[in-house]
């Protein structure tokens, strides 16, 4: 309504000045100079009245349409300038930030990852026919199987990051206290005995621990050094070590890559004689990557090193021995290379070196693993853990290519205890020394990387008595257990491309019928005369 007003009032004194300044009167000729002097005064003052007039009434108007004036919200503000079609316009609005996350300047990069997985699981062995105990509750008999069938799930959560100046670092939290499974079962909290009062869908087993905290220095090139509780750095397969372990120490790690071939091509020229944009490189005949992992790891701390009083002893060795007082350590020496002819073939060995220094005060007693000349109660009463006498060379390796665009490997991994020898006197059985070596072979085809991926593998296994340390072998398809040889086939489909379905059975027989099955496991029999796992998982990766 303003502008309508002010345009037609604008219109009508320009029409009058105009009318004025240019009529011609009739008698034009006979005016004199100060008739026209006077009308273009009278002129002058009535544009200057209507002028004012129209100020007036604008400076009412924006008095009585101007809108309150913004409120704004106490605190920290920002301008904000919104555009309505044909102004800019600024206003104060209260500042909310952009991200919630403040983090500290010297971190450069930070990532969240994690994944989480469900999962049905079968596990059942059998004992053999040895002798056996009087028949009762909970006691084994001849050719007995104990089986298990259990929902579980697992979570595990972190952080890793790069900080200024080549440092990095990472955090893991999981859901399980044991150092080979992250699982948590469910409903196995629900006794009144467990943390929580138990109950349905007790929380008693759903804990939070912190399965890595590490941090490291890259700095140098090709180097990188990492202290802490740390992702294994070795290259390795089931066969020797179960891949939930993080061990905890210190670890360093050499990587350099060799280029053959794939030069640059020369400089092309047109037909006038200049010179042209070059092609793309070729690709190279030959990447070769060498590396050298080594560790130091904490394998058990003797707490306190210089006790008060006299030290204790033990009599479990036979005849009385001071328990250790030092700590453990295990340590690992690998060098390997990776051949890799791009887009035909690979290969990979890392041949590796583990000895221990010391036994500490946990893992002191001698290794027995077991006798078929016991009551199974008897036999599981043995030592399982001991790591004396373990000398441990193991070369696993990997050779890969495709069949079209199927990707294809054949995998596998020797190992052999330099030690068997002592390590089988020491358990009492002295002639059994030649029981020393665990190898597997297996084919892998396919992959598991984008959705619509899948993936089958299949290998074989055996693990003599006194090979390996049973402490760190796979938990899940020999039951932790040695003195085992059996098959495993796995097989997986990629839902998403962050969501993955397995199916996984294993079938396993003992070794050496004279021996036991050395190592602690899910499954309460020792010796395990046969052994057999079914998992369906589906795992979520974030």
């Amino acid at each position: 309504m303003f502008t309508k007003i002010f345009l037609l009032r604008a219109a009508g004194a320009s029409l009058a000045a105009i009318a004025l300044l240019t009529a011609q009167p009739l008698r034009a000729q006979s005016s004199s100079d100060t008739a026209r002097i006077e009308k273009l005064e009278r002129a002058v003052e009535l544009l200057a009245k209507q002028n004012a007039e129209l100020k007036a009434e604008v400076s009412s108007l924006k008095k009585h349409s101007a809108p309150a004036p913004a409120t704004v919200a106490e605190g920290k503000t920002k301008t904000q300038v919104t555009y309505d079609g044909k102004n800019y316009v600024e206003k104060l609005v209260p500042d909310l930030g952009g991200s919630k996350w403040k983090l500290f300047p010297a971190i450069t990069e930070l990532e969240l990852f994690g994944d989480m997985r469900i999962r049905y699981e079968y596990r059942g062995g059998r004992t053999d026919d040895t002798p056996v105990a009087p028949p009762g509750p909970g006691v084994a008999g001849t050719q007995d199987w104990q089986e298990r069938k259990r929902e579980r799930y697992r979570l595990r959560l972190g952080l890793r990051g790069t900080l200024l100046d080549d440092w990095f670092f990472g955090l893991r939290l999981e859901g399980n206290a044991s150092g080979r499974s992250a699982n948590v079962t469910f409903g196995d909290d629900t006794s009144t005995s467990s943390p929580g009062g138990g109950g349905p869908f007790a929380k008693g087993s759903d804990g939070i621990f912190v399965g890595q905290a590490y941090g490291g220095y890259k700095g140098f090139p090709g180097f990188i050094f990492t202290g802490g509780k740390m992702p294994n750095p070795f290259v390795t397969t089931r066969l020797v070590w179960d891949d939930d372990i993080n061990p905890e120490g210190l670890a360093e790690q050499y990587k350099h890559t060799f280029v053959f071939g794939g030069a640059a091509p020369p400089p092309s020229y047109s037909k006038d004689g200049k010179v042209v944009a070059a092609g793309p490189p070729s690709e190279p005949f030959l990447k070769l990557d060498v590396f050298a992992n080594f560790g130091q790891f904490v394998y058990d701390d003797a707490n306190p090193e210089n006790p008060l009083g006299a030290r204790a002893t033990t009599n479990a060795n036979g005849g009385t021995q001071l328990v250790p007082n030092t700590d453990a350590f295990l340590l690992g020496w690998q060098v390997g290379a990776r051949f890799e002819f791009p887009h035909i073939v690979y290969f990979q060995f890392a041949p590796t070196l583990y000895n221990y220094t010391g036994n500490g005060d946990t893992f002191n007693i001698h290794y027995q693993g077991g006798s078929p000349d016991l009551t199974n109660s008897a036999s599981l009463a043995q030592n399982q853990t001991g790591i004396n006498s373990l000398l441990v060379f193991d070369m696993p390796a990997e050779i890969g290519w495709k069949v079209g665009k199927i990707p294809m490997r054949i995998f596998g991994d020797f190992a052999v205890n330099f030690e068997a020898d002592d390590r089988a006197e020491a358990a009492g059985h002295p002639g059994k020394g030649g029981d020393r070596y665990a190898y597997e072979i297996g084919l892998g085809i396919g992959q598991l990387k984008k959705k619509h991926d899948w993936q089958i593998e299949a290998w074989w296994q055996h693990t003599d008595q006194y090979a390996l340390d049973p402490n760190l072998v796979d938990s899940d398809f020999f039951d932790s257990r040695v003195n085992m040889q059996g098959v495993v086939a796995r097989a997986g489909y990629m839902l998403a491309d962050a969501v993955v379905f397995n199916l996984s059975y294993a079938y396993a027989w003992r070794v050496d019928d004279d021996l036991g099955t050395g190592g602690i496991g899910d499954i309460g029999i020792n010796p395990v005369d046969q052994y057999q796992i079914f998992q369906a998982d589906l795992s979520f990766k974030f």
